[in-house]
């Protein structure tokens, strides 16, 4: 231990007398250990971190499966959950839940628009966490006519009421309803997060809530998610199993309200993370590869290094230092390398962490915190104690093979050993050949981006503000909602400024549309056959505002209420799947949640991309908000003046009409865009990132190694020169050299990149994983870059003097 010190001590004095190569080192190292730990806590909070919840890996997220659309999710109606409760032995509890905004209202306060989660009966049990005050619900407060309770978040406990003891003794109003606090849950709890992504603030019955209320018996509704804690000794597969048999039975007994359905049993954290982990591992296996170009770049340098300190461990050999003596010398070297360019990397890090939580896609944001966790250290220090391993042995051949006989036996001013340029070349086409990879992965997702970004949505997404609130059923009927929502509207649009503004439910770029069962009067369908379609109801005028352009027929008035003929308003998909080949204006289509209304097609508008982006347009049936109106809807405002003034003016209009609603945030519809594609950005962003950092490590490797061949071959090179060899000469033949590695690296590159394209492909939009401009343009632009980094040394050695070069020692 003592002689490791010493060892130390002497290779701290070492790295001093060469700031340069230390800095570059350790820069270089902090980057990839940087980088990677920034990665590895998003992959551990996607994947290996537990939730923060008791027997988490035990939970089990239950969601309706379409058989009619293979890998498309769908809700579960509460009779259906009522059932997979009470038939599957493999749950250990199940209980249903929905997530949704609500306004809050009460005494002295300001109404205030939160997250609500309508939970089931087993809910608080399965989660296994306890409140920090009072209680949870109790079997009483589920039932269909029970008290109505909540629990409150600790969030909004302290937001809303400062955090005083006694808020278990006060109510609370919700949607026109009257609430006791029976409970506060405890700091951090914030669960679930399926279809929200704004912290929670209150837990209540589903039984409390009007629209499940009134389809409290009906299995047609879907609305619901469901939520398992798993039996002992049972497995995820045995539930799947059991929860598919049962979907099946009630698909036979119910085929009317049930065809075809079944159900989809895992995992709780693996289901939070299905859409997020790909893109994570494949990110985090991006960061490697710069880790390994890192490491390949501080080979480079550690081997020049130890070539030029040749004759020092040829003058410790003779004075009697062995190979374990120099190994260990050149071990405590590459550890404090090692260990600055960890602290660095890991500060870096840390940093990259926190500032990448704050732009993560809220799919990543909805399953945990990401942090730099004991995982993520405990990942840096196997990196750190594998570069040090690295540093110490990449010098080592080149040390112990070092003589001073050998040294005085040599050439003055010759160059490195044949043994040495080959290794260094070897390192340089690696080099090439990661950064390659990473820069076609770069290079496709950037080719995505751009197909995408030329899709037209179908409406116009600029100057658009959205603004979210419900009308309490407790307090509104359908044809008082109609009434507000159009004196609403009216008060809006005459607001200066306001070029256009309507109504739609549910919102643009929000999941897309409420999915219901179509019936065509004039062709029955079979028993269990089933067609669905995508629907929205929307007021008069949302068209004009969204910018959608009608292709034929006529577009919703103001006379289209209750009392008038039932229409609808259809896309041209639906015109497409529905009645190909005929005029669809005037035919019949029967669609509704309980009892069922013949309405006849109006009109026929163009496609919009309703659900995000990257999903096609699918066809969509829509319906006048006057005669289908729903409790929670967005206003849609079409004005060039600024968010915050739209919104203002919004709601103050709002509470001139009913001082006890209340907004949600307002977006734009842009932001809605640009979060429908949030992932594919992110995506995108990051590995660009590190494909420009591989690249630029790549190319100062090249530099330092040609820069390194020049200074050796200087007296080569002027003898060149003497005998009548032009600059020009000089620096194709430098070039050259730098050029031939270059293209070995390039064609090893371009395989690996073709294997690991394949990778890449369901990450794609409209492009192949084997584009062929990417595949051409990525080796043009990586040789571009080589040629640049060797020709700067190239240029230095071709203005070389021939005198000065012959006599340099």
């Amino acid at each position: 231990m003592p002689s490791f010190l010493q060892d130390l001590r002497h290779g701290a004095r070492s790295l001093r007398r060469s700031p340069g190569f230390t800095l570059a080192t350790v820069l270089a190292l902090a980057l990839g250990i940087g980088a990677n730990t920034m990665l590895f806590s998003v992959v551990s909070a996607l994947l290996l971190r537990p939730l923060p919840l008791p027997g988490a890996d035990r939970l089990l997220s239950v969601w309706g499966q379409d058989s009619h659309e293979a890998g498309r999710n769908s809700a579960l109606s509460r009779l259906d959950a009522e059932d997979l409760r009470q038939k599957v032995k493999s749950f250990d509890g199940f209980s249903a839940f929905d997530v949704n905004g609500v306004t809050l209202t009460g005494p002295n306060l300001e109404p205030e628009r939160v997250e609500s989660a309508g939970v089931s009966e087993d809910f608080f049990r399965i989660v296994g966490v306890k409140p920090l005050l009072g209680r949870v619900l109790t079997d009483e407060e589920f039932l269909l006519n029970g008290p109505r309770a909540v629990v409150i978040s600790h969030g909004l406990w302290k937001r809303r009421f400062g955090a005083d003891p006694r808020v278990l003794e006060r109510m609370v109003e919700m949607e026109g309803n009257s609430y006791q606090i029976v409970g506060v849950m405890p700091e951090g709890f914030d669960f679930p997060k399926e279809g929200s992504n704004e912290p929670l603030g209150l837990w209540a019955a589903l039984s409390s809530q009007d629209f499940i209320r009134d389809n409290w018996d009906s299995r047609g509704t879907h609305l619901l998610v469901g939520l398992g804690r798993l039996a002992a000794g049972a497995t995820v597969e045995q539930a799947n199993a059991e929860a598919r048999s049962v979907m099946a039975a009630l698909s036979q007994a119910y085929p009317d309200s049930n065809p075809g359905t079944s159900v989809t049993v895992m995992g709780l954290q693996d289901r939070l993370s299905q859409d997020t982990r790909r893109p994570a591992l494949l990110l985090l296996g991006a960061v490697s590869l710069l880790l390994l170009i890192a490491c390949v770049n501080v080979a480079q340098l550690l081997l020049a290094r130890a070539l030029a300190r040749q004759q020092e461990f040829a003058v410790r050999t003779a004075l009697g230092a062995g190979k374990l003596a120099l190994a260990r010398q050149l071990l405590a070297e590459g550890a404090l390398l090692a260990v600055s360019g960890g602290a660095l990397g890991l500060l870096l890090g840390t940093w990259g962490t926190d500032a990448l939580s704050a732009v993560l896609p809220e799919s990543v944001q909805q399953v945990q915190a990401v942090r730099v966790d004991g995982l993520a250290l405990a990942y840096t220090a196997g990196l750190v104690l594998a570069v040090t391993v690295l540093c110490g042995l990449a010098p080592l051949g080149t040390a112990v093979k070092a003589s001073l006989g050998g040294l005085l036996q040599s050439t003055r001013g010759t160059s490195a050993s044949k043994s040495a340029l080959r290794w260094r070349a070897v390192l340089v086409s690696t080099q090439v050949a990661l950064a390659l990879v990473l820069l076609v992965g770069a290079g496709l997702l950037v080719r995505s981006a751009q197909r995408l970004a030329s899709v037209d949505p179908g409406y116009r997404t600029e100057n658009v503000t959205l603004m979210r609130y419900n009308l309490p059923a407790a307090r509104y009927t359908g044809e008082t909602m109609a009434s507000f929502y159009a004196r609403l509207l009216e008060r809006v649009r005459a607001q200066p400024g306001v070029e256009a503004a309507a109504h739609v439910t549910p919102g643009v770029v929000t999941g897309g549309g409420i999915g219901l069962t179509l019936e065509i009067p004039e062709r029955p369908t079979a028993p269990g056959d089933r067609q669905d379609t995508a629907y929205r109801a929307m007021s008069d005028g949302a068209f004009a505002t969204l910018g959608i352009q009608l292709k034929r027929g006529r577009d919703f008035t103001t006379q289209d209420t209750s009392t008038s003929s039932q229409v609808v308003v259809v896309n041209e998909s639906f015109a497409r799947r529905f009645f190909p080949g005929e005029e669809v204006l005037g035919k019949r289509v029967r669609i509704g949640y309980g009892d069922k209304v013949d309405r006849e097609v109006v009109g026929v508008v163009g496609d919009m991309r309703g659900r995000a982006l990257d999903s096609p347009a699918e066809p969509e049936l829509y319906a006048p908000l006057g005669q289908t109106p729903w409790p929670g809807t967005t206003l849609m405002v079409r004005s060039k003046l600024p968010m915050e003034t739209v919104a203002a003016a919004a709601k103050a209009e709002l509470l001139q009409l009913d001082s006890q609603l209340s907004m949600r945030k307002p977006t734009t519809l842009e932001e809605n865009l640009e979060r429908s594609v949030a992932n594919r950005n992110f995506q995108r962003v990051l590995l660009l990132a590190f494909a420009v950092s591989a690249v630029a490590l790549a190319s100062l490797g090249i530099y330092g190694l040609m820069a390194y061949s020049v200074a050796q071959r200087k007296r080569e090179l002027g003898i060149r020169l003497a005998l009548g060899a032009m600059p020009a000469d000089v620096v194709r033949l430098v070039m050259k050299q730098a050029l031939r590695m270059c293209a070995l690296g390039l064609g090893v590159g371009l395989l690996l990149a073709l294997a690991l394209s394949q990778v890449l492909e369901g990450m794609l939009y409209d492009v192949s994983a084997t584009d062929p401009l990417t595949f051409l343009a990525v080796p043009v632009l990586l040789l571009s870059v080589v040629a640049l980094a060797s020709w700067l040394p190239a240029r230095r050695a071709s203005k070389v003097s021939p005198g000065v070069a012959m006599s340099a020692d």
